[in-house]
């Protein structure tokens, strides 16, 4: 452990690593890079909190971040024994939680990566990446944006009490799109109750149009860490069933043809890249 030291009122952790950059389970990506462990957003719903060792995992929703003080120097080290792929940044944290206004591991990282011919996919739900908008630039068609926004209205709150709210992360996606950079979106997880009307995703897929972002659908995904951690936030839970999605996909997927929208489920995402795989 190298140091703690403060911010707000989350308990911040520097630590040192080995590596920088690991190898993804996700089909779409060859290698993840998480400059951080935990996340102050504290998404309810969020599957990183079973994955995630030690306290931020023990603690999740926003108590205590882990930050890979060191990642740089391994970042450098792995670049050069590695091949160049497609890197997922991030995949069990968000790379531009608060905590990285005062690091900026992900500025340096996404500029390192790009340097060295990888192809950077960055995935957030913070307006903060517009900071780094000028090195993002650079990288040309060797990045590509996904804001994560799971519905526009106010209630987001009671799954994300921290993110930045959904019209921040419409501006900043308005702004990336507008320097041609490619990008998309994340409507997902659509959890029954809470985000799975008509008026929670229509003005996302009407974002996607104006745009010309793709558009990945996914549903929640219950796990034994979430569920536990969410009948503490959310009550009631209600179940996630095959026919209550298969009504839900349709109605969105119906507005993505009447908007022109390209829309795509996780899985059929997954099941393309396997196949690129192959």
């Amino acid at each position: 452990m190298a140091g703690t030291v403060g911010l707000g009122n989350v308990v911040v952790k520097e630590i040192r690593v080995k590596t920088a950059l690991s190898r993804s389970g996700l089909p779409e990506y060859d290698y993840a890079l998480n400059p951080y462990l935990g996340c102050q957003h504290g998404c309810i719903y969020c599957y990183a909190m079973d994955f995630t060792r030690s306290e931020p995992g023990r603690r999740w929703g926003g108590e205590i971040v882990y930050v890979k003080a060191n990642l740089i120097y391994a970042l450098t080290k792995d670049i050069r024994k590695l091949k160049p792929g497609i890197v997922g940044v991030s995949t069990i944290t968000d790379p531009y939680q608060p905590v990285e206004s005062r690091y900026k591991l992900t500025r340096r990282a996404i500029e390192l990566l790009c340097n060295a011919g990888y192809h950077v996919s960055v995935q957030t739900k913070s307006a903060l990446i517009i900071r780094d908008l000028d090195i993002i630039s650079k990288c040309g068609k060797s990045v590509d944006v996904g804001l994560t926004i799971t519905t526009m209205r106010n209630t987001y709150r009671a799954v994300e009490p921290m993110a930045a709210h959904p019209t921040a992360r419409a501006s900043a996606l308005r702004r990336i799109a507008s320097l041609g950079i490619k990008t998309w979106i994340f409507l997902g997880p659509v959890i029954p109750g809470v985000n799975d009307k008509v008026e929670d995703y229509e003005p996302v897929i009407r974002l996607a149009k104006e745009t010309n972002s793709q558009v990945i659908i996914d549903r929640f995904r219950p796990r034994p860490v979430v569920i536990k951690f969410m009948s503490r936030k959310l009550n009631p839970i209600y179940p996630a069933t095959r026919d209550w999605w298969s009504e839900t996909l349709n109605s969105i997927m119906r507005l993505c043809r009447e908007y022109g929208v390209n829309c795509i489920t996780a899985e059929d995402e997954w099941e393309i890249n396997r196949k690129r795989e192959k």
